[in-house]
């Protein structure tokens, strides 16, 4: 099992090399895609995520993680492996249902199975803020470098990116070939179906303190994938060139990384509510620094919002995985990803809308307000128990 705990490492690192990511808007552009087809595909990417969240839970819990996980993976890496053959909507619209499809399956299931390795190594439940850490450091890094590579890689030509971002799509498959399965305990003497129906009531009804954990994650990692797009926009504000986007999109992502890396540390020295306050705290920071300083100022105090956003991945993540039983806690983490794609379906547009028609520093502003009431109604509550 520690085996499979380096190989998970290695497969939140390279389950990120998605280096044409950060360039999808251009290439598309010369595709002939325009901003409005644009959207249209990433609402058809966003729906199908939301309606495969729950379903691939349910069946990394029945079918097993591993092979669940290797499912997706394959699929994924198939995606990116055609995608330099698609030059029409159509083909575009294909990649989006097959890479939705794929991600679904991913999500959930990884750190289901991490955790599950972690503790069938004889780990200790407080052993896993740090594997989680860990394992969030490796996706920020997988990022951060990911960043970095598609922008070297993109001055050859469109045609190395997507070709090279095939290769190493690849990567995450021949790790997950050499998982083995963890053993997940069910009590025996009931079905799969009750105890789903008993651990949806648990969490969604009965369980304040579950139902607290999991509403948090849907609210700030909402906050985080609006942020990643209004991001781009603000530093396009800010005149800074096209070609530093990469730069300080790697380095948000390492400090995310290296945010959740120490949340085991800050744990062990000042305690879980001080560090659960300052996931709602520091983004609101971010927001209303951004909205009044316009520029490197704003860029600075935008920091906070990945720092906050590292540590709550690793505490809200812990605190469920505490909380939910390894039959199903694939299951209910991908309940909190589809909570956080139906969250962004909503206020995704709102926010695009919002910055046309009244510009950046009014939607941020109104960000700062909206998560300062989520602070207060859902944060404080976990945070005082």
């Amino acid at each position: 099992m520690n085996r499979n705990i380096k190989l998970l490492y290695g497969f939140s690192c390279f389950d990120q090399f998605m280096i044409v990511i950060a360039l999808w808007v251009p290439y598309l552009a010369t595709k002939g895609i325009g901003m409005r087809q644009f959207m249209e595909l990433q609402a058809v990417f966003a729906l199908v995520i939301l309606c495969g969240e729950l379903p691939s839970g349910l069946l990394s819990d029945l079918w097993g993680r591993k092979k669940t996980l290797l499912l997706g993976s394959t699929l994924k890496a198939v995606s990116f492996s055609l995608l330099p053959l698609w030059s029409s909507y159509a083909g575009f619209l294909f990649y989006h249902l097959t890479m939705g499809i794929a991600l679904s399956m991913i999500s959930g299931g990884d750190v289901a199975l991490l955790y599950d390795s972690s503790l069938a190594a004889g780990g200790e439940k407080s052993r896993g803020t740090a594997v989680l850490g860990n394992a969030n450091l490796a996706a920020q890094m997988g990022t951060t470098v990911s960043a970095l590579l598609g922008g070297a890689v993109v001055s050859l030509s469109y045609g190395h990116l997507l070709w090279a971002n095939a290769i190493l799509s690849w990567i995450p498959v021949l790790l997950v070939l050499r998982v083995t399965e963890p053993p997940a305990t069910l009590d025996r003497g009931k079905k799969r179906a009750e105890e789903l129906k008993e651990l949806l009531s648990s969490t969604l009804v009965r369980d304040g303190a579950t139902r607290l954990v999991l509403l948090n994650m849907v609210a700030w990692g909402t906050g985080g994938l609006v942020m990643f797009w209004v991001n781009q926009k603000y530093w396009q504000e800010s005149g800074v060139p096209l070609a530093s986007f990469g730069v300080l999109l790697a380095g948000y992502g390492l400090i995310a990384g290296l945010a959740g890396r120490s949340a085991a540390l800050g744990i062990a020295r000042y305690g879980r509510r001080p560090l659960l306050a300052a996931v709602g705290v520091l983004p609101i920071i971010a927001y209303f620094g951004m909205a009044s300083f316009l520029g490197w100022g704003g860029i600075l105090l935008g920091i906070l919002a990945p720092v906050g956003r590292g540590l709550g991945q690793v505490l809200f993540m812990e605190a469920l995985n505490e909380r939910i039983s390894s039959a199903f806690r694939a299951t209910v983490i991908s309940m909190a990803q589809l909570g956080i794609r139906a969250s962004f379906c909503l206020l995704g547009p709102l926010v695009g809308y919002g910055i046309e028609r009244s510009g950046l520093p009014s939607v941020l502003s109104a960000l700062g307000i909206l998560f300062s009431l989520a602070f207060v109604v859902l944060l404080v509550p976990l945070v005082v128990r």
